[in-house]
């Protein structure tokens, strides 16, 4: 903006429509001169950009980590097939599909010995579980940290 013009059109802005005002404001900016690009600078950006793709080569795609992928999709094919036996022996035993739904299926019977001796091994294998995923944090830390 041209501050000759702003300095020679000094209005007081006030909260109030005021037309004056309006007219004044819509004066001062229709007096603005339009901004033209000159008459090749369309065809010579879109060249540059033409020969920047040109050169640059797209870089290869990212594969896809089957190493990090395959031991979750083969526990999912696990529970699935053991959810299936379990369905037919389920069937075998003389389930039907119509008597599961009016039935109330309770949970199996688990002796209290054996449930004392699955507790025992869900703690031991919980603190196993732990310090295996402790050590491999901490050795992975070190690596990167360039310790080891």
């Amino acid at each position: 903006m041209n501050s000759m013009r702003t300095d020679q059109t000094r209005i007081r802005l006030t909260q109030d429509s005021n037309p004056d005002l309006d007219r004044a404001i819509d004066q001062i900016l229709g007096s603005e001169d339009e901004i033209v690009p000159s008459s090749g600078f369309f065809t010579s950006v879109m060249e540059r950009v033409q020969e920047e793709a040109a050169v640059t080569v797209a870089p290869t795609p990212i594969p896809f980590p089957w190493k990090r992928a395959i031991p979750g999709i083969l526990l999912a094919l696990a529970v699935l097939g053991w959810s299936g036996l379990e369905f037919a022996h389920g069937l075998a035993a003389g389930w039907s599909l119509t008597s599961l739904s009016m039935q109330v299926i309770s949970a199996p019977v688990i002796s209290v010995r054996a449930f004392r001796d699955l507790e025992a091994a869900s703690w031991v294998a919980g603190a196993l579980l732990t310090s295996l995923l402790s050590w491999l944090l901490s050795s992975r830390l070190a690596r990167k940290s360039s310790l080891l």
